[in-house]
């Protein structure tokens, strides 16, 4: 008897066999793409922050030959007058495109932690925004010297401006250490937040210490 007509051998796929396999392969591809697009976003945002970094020190050179010594700048309160007048010592030097002072225009909201936890809701009564020619938000404050050791991981040894710098402007994520980083005015220079020490630089904590992380990795983000 020739059973060739009822055994056959199986060839090909179901067609639910093909769907889950479609399914599989789609999920991989898009964590691939988003992993991709990430990676180039931090590579444009690392080519910002260098940037600014360039420009930031030049500028506070500039200021301070203006102005002279930070110590005499009267640089002494946590306020928004404080700020101000900071602001209006660098203003000159900066090519400014917008003026917020402390009201909203010049910053996206929510900005959040590394971690992910909410930073800042809304614009905050001490601050002094601004946003560059180049697309890129700035906020300046006056903090107080055991905020910016504590905070900032920067020993300085007075009162000093911070600034804050969104490095790709609106755009998302809005995340310190990722796209929004820190420097601070110490004496007579400006450094990276984090420079004595990094140790919110991580997926748990703020991040408002990884530009120095970031520098000394050579430019890349390598903490999460």
């Amino acid at each position: 008897m020739n059973y060739s007509g009822i055994f056959k051998k199986r060839s090909g796929l179901t067609m639910s066999e093909v769907l889950f396999t479609l399914a599989i392969i789609g999920v991989i591809a898009s964590l691939t793409i988003f992993g991709l697009v990430a990676k180039i976003g931090d590579t444009k945002n690392m080519a910002a922050l260098k940037k600014f970094y360039s420009s930031i020190s030049q500028v506070t050179m500039f200021v301070i030959l203006d102005r002279s010594s930070p110590n005499y700048w009267g640089l002494d309160q946590y306020s928004q007058d404080s700020s101000a007048l900071a602001f209006s010592y660098f203003k000159p030097y900066f090519k400014v495109v917008r003026e917020c002072s402390n009201a909203t225009g010049c910053w996206q909201y929510p900005t959040k932690f590394l971690s992910g936890k909410v930073y800042l809701k809304r614009a905050q009564m001490y601050q002094y925004m601004f946003t560059l020619v180049d697309g890129m938000n700035v906020i300046m404050n006056v903090y107080p010297r055991d905020i910016i050791r504590s905070e900032f991981g920067v020993n300085v040894e007075k009162d000093s401006v911070v600034f804050i710098i969104d490095v790709n402007g609106n755009s998302y994520p809005n995340q310190m250490g990722r796209d929004i980083f820190a420097f601070v005015l110490n004496d007579s220079e400006i450094v990276p937040s984090g420079l004595d020490n990094t140790y919110n630089c991580n997926k748990a904590a703020s991040g408002l210490t990884c530009t120095a992380r970031v520098i000394n990795d050579g430019w890349k983000i390598t903490y999460y």
